[in-house]
């Protein structure tokens, strides 16, 4: 994969060369076939806006066999997360959506102690958040366990205990899902720094899940 960029900052926009050489289990791309692909920081999730394919044969052997060929073999429906996986290798870009989440200690979480109102209403919004800004192929419960230092059964155990006061869930706990209450988004606001509070009104992930792409 090459990236035209060594820097992945919120609103900056990388263009992406891809080609059977990055072919290993989630993408399939023929010989011959190189795919550009400019994708955009949105608030931590991996916009792709634009998708271009290009061949490399000559002009001889395109054929319109050939090119079907070529291009039914294709198979990118993982490719963001390819992107989410390769754009998070810590020897590259290093990118990571909970970067862009608001500061918060959630030490409670991971040692078992005291948890407060505030601390389940910042729980319930970074799970939101998660379910926004990770592919959809992504397990949100795992990536979640990873990034507060517990395990998943303990995450799962957590989501269950919210107080339905600040969090509701969607449907079955095992569904991807769920929205901060307005006593939640007030409970927030009130404790949170000028820098976070502006962060918490102006990003779209963090108070609700609608399951579509609020890009």
């Amino acid at each position: 994969m090459k990236i035209q960029g060594n820097d992945f900052a919120l609103t900056s926009k990388l263009t992406v060369e891809l080609n059977s050489d990055d072919n290993e289990g989630l993408i399939f791309i023929p010989k011959n076939l190189s795919l550009f692909v400019e994708i955009e920081n949105y608030f931590g999730k991996i916009i792709i806006n634009n998708l271009r394919i290009e061949t490399h044969q000559d002009q001889f052997s395109l054929t319109k066999k050939g090119l079907e060929g070529l291009t039914a073999s294709l198979d990118i429906k993982l490719l963001d997360r390819y992107l989410f996986k390769m754009l998070g290798d810590k020897s590259g870009i290093n990118h990571s959506p909970y970067k862009y989440f608001m500061k918060h200690d959630f030490t409670s979480f991971e040692k078992s102690r005291r948890i407060t109102d505030y601390d389940w209403a910042m729980f319930g919004s970074l799970y939101v958040f998660a379910c926004n800004v990770l592919p959809v192929s992504v397990k949100v419960e795992l990536s979640l366990a990873k990034e507060l230092r517990i395990s998943e059964e303990n995450f799962k155990r957590y989501l269950k205990k919210t107080p339905k006061s600040i969090f509701l869930k969607n449907e079955h706990i095992e569904s991807r899902g769920g929205n901060l209450t307005f006593e939640a988004e007030e409970l927030i606001v009130s404790q949170l720094s000028e820098e976070n509070k502006k962060l918490f009104e102006e990003n779209p992930y963090l108070k609700f899940y609608s399951g579509s792409d609020l890009a």
